[in-house]
């Protein structure tokens, strides 16, 4: 026991190294930062989930230290906020949804049920909710404040990058109002941000699993994703509560955006992996993936509402209960 407490520390100081990269001003400390729940999940899948609690605290520990010691030209700045941005938004999730993963239900291991993937899409999506609203907070003790100190900063970054005094007013550029754009763009970038994190969440869970299971510590069978992952149908009921909620005005309304933005990042990776499923055994598989992927990279704006409908529907008609017998032979990797 001491051993894995030990390797979550180590886990833990790597986890904050990477959230701390992109103090090296560089765009490759950025990129790394995207990684630094790796760690945490990678090592409460190999060595428990008293391994991986260590690593989540001990990060936000260390990000203490080590946000105090570097300078900073925010007054607002505060490491103890970076602290626990990191750990409600993605440290304590990570590690949350890797024990879910590899805990079971049952007495006996080998009479133990896992949670179904689809239950652990929502479960990432409920704590992707979480942890944006939680970083909303941060920004203002009111719903309408946290919005108008996000406006501030986004609007003053902007000037910055374009070159202008702190407060000299916006050109128009093309006949748009760029202020008018930042309002909007303030307003769609939390959820947008809560439906990024259920992405990434289970995007760095599939990652450590692999990881885990080519090191050969995965506790449990690697499951077939393409063809496992189905969101239960009470998900649909979650969502039209969802879509109520954000009808409403104030903080309801904002957290239940967040939660349905969620949500339907759940949906966008059941959609994906029903492209998967459905595709298997046909020769154009790989150019249709490859399309899919670059679609949602070159054209996000259409190619990424395509594929969430496509999620929806799988969970009314389980399309790949209908249409996907040509081939139930899984794919490398799932």
């Amino acid at each position: 026991m001491q051993r894995d407490i030990l390797i979550g520390l180590g886990a833990g100081l790597a986890a904050a190294i990477l959230v701390l990269a992109p103090a090296s001003g560089s765009g490759f400390g950025i990129l790394l930062s995207i990684f630094a729940a790796l760690p945490i999940t990678l090592v409460t899948l190999c060595w428990g989930s008293r391994a991986g609690l260590a690593a989540a605290i001990s990060a936000m520990v260390l990000l203490v230290i080590a946000a105090s010691a570097l300078p900073s030209n925010a007054p607002e700045f505060s490491p103890f906020r970076l602290a626990l941005q990191f750990g409600v938004s993605r440290a304590l999730p990570a590690w949350g949804l890797a024990y879910l993963a590899i805990a079971g239900f049952g007495d006996a291991t080998a009479e133990r049920r896992h949670i179904s993937l689809g239950s652990l899409a929502i479960v990432a999506a409920v704590l992707s909710m979480t942890g944006t609203l939680f970083a909303m907070l941060a920004l203002g003790s009111t719903h309408e404040q946290a919005l108008a100190n996000l406006r501030n900063e986004i609007t003053q970054a902007y000037r910055i990058m374009m070159g202008l005094a702190k407060d000299q007013p916006i050109p128009a550029q093309d006949g748009m109002d760029p202020e008018a754009f930042l309002r909007v763009f303030s307003v769609v970038l939390l959820p947008f941000t809560a439906l990024v994190t259920t992405v990434s969440n289970l995007g760095g869970l599939w990652l450590s699993a692999r990881i885990a299971r080519i090191s050969g510590r995965l506790p449990r069978p690697w499951p077939d994703i393409a063809a496992q992952l189905h969101l239960p149908i009470w998900s649909m009921g979650l969502l039209a509560v969802s879509c109520a909620l954000s009808l409403l005005p104030g903080a309801v309304g904002f957290a239940g955006q967040l939660l349905l933005a969620a949500l339907l990042g759940a949906f966008l990776i059941q959609g994906f992996a029903a492209v998967h499923f459905l595709t298997r055994g046909g020769a154009m598989r790989p150019l249709i993936l490859a399309l899919a992927y670059l679609l949602c990279v070159f054209l996000s704006w259409i190619a990424l509402p395509l594929i969430i409908v496509l999620g929806l529907v799988e969970t009314f008609f389980n399309l790949r209960g209908r249409f996907g017998g040509r081939s139930n032979t899984p794919s490398t990797p799932q």
